[in-house]
């Protein structure tokens, strides 16, 4: 009984060598490449800017997310430019002349005049059409008119923000901006 358990536990042994020995002979042209080539490790790292479905092509729609995200260059009235960065905030020099513009309509707005109010308004609405079409984003102006403080946007000839007027400039500033962060759009207050 001993010798068939040492014969046993020999050709055991035997046979587990082969097998070891022989699996470490291969062939290394079945073996997957471990040295990557930098380019393609930097095309698989960095997806497309803007691809947001990943399949490594711009759609109409996609392209229109990046246009609408891209900085845009205003050229102010005096030559300049200013850089706007969507979701920022608008530079100094353009919320100024945004001011300057909005400022005879909403003086206009201010007047006892029958049509006048009404004529400001629109040209506050014009402006901030204006300047919505050169951001490619919603403008709302805040501005003292008809007894109260109130917003006219450039969303639609209602003045798109339903707001009601107040004589606090600090709430119709506050309210105007919680419309506008809800909105993606820029408040520009005309005092």
């Amino acid at each position: 009984m001993t010798t068939i358990r040492t014969s046993s536990a020999a050709a055991a042994g035997l046979l587990a060598l082969v097998l070891l020995t022989g699996c470490t002979t291969f062939d290394a042209s079945f073996q997957p490449d471990t040295e990557t080539n930098p380019q393609t490790a930097a095309t698989a790292a960095a997806p497309m800017e803007g691809d947001s479905d990943g399949d490594e092509e711009l759609s109409e729609f996609e392209k229109q997310v990046l246009a609408r995200n891209a900085a845009r260059d205003i050229t102010l009235h005096d030559g300049t430019v200013a850089v706007v960065t969507p979701g920022q905030p608008l530079p100094q020099p353009v919320i100024d002349q945004m001011v300057a513009d909005a400022a005879p309509g909403a003086a206009q707005a201010q007047t006892d005049d029958e049509f006048a109010p009404m004529a400001g308004i629109r040209s506050l609405r014009e402006v901030a059409g204006s300047y919505a079409n050169e951001l490619d984003r919603t403008v709302v102006i805040v501005y003292w008119g008809i007894g109260a403080w109130g917003t006219v946007s450039s969303v639609d000839e209602s003045g798109g923000t339903g707001l009601a007027g107040t004589s606090d400039l600090d709430a119709m500033v506050a309210a105007a901006t919680d419309w506008a962060d809800s909105h993606d759009a820029y408040v520009v207050v005309v005092e």
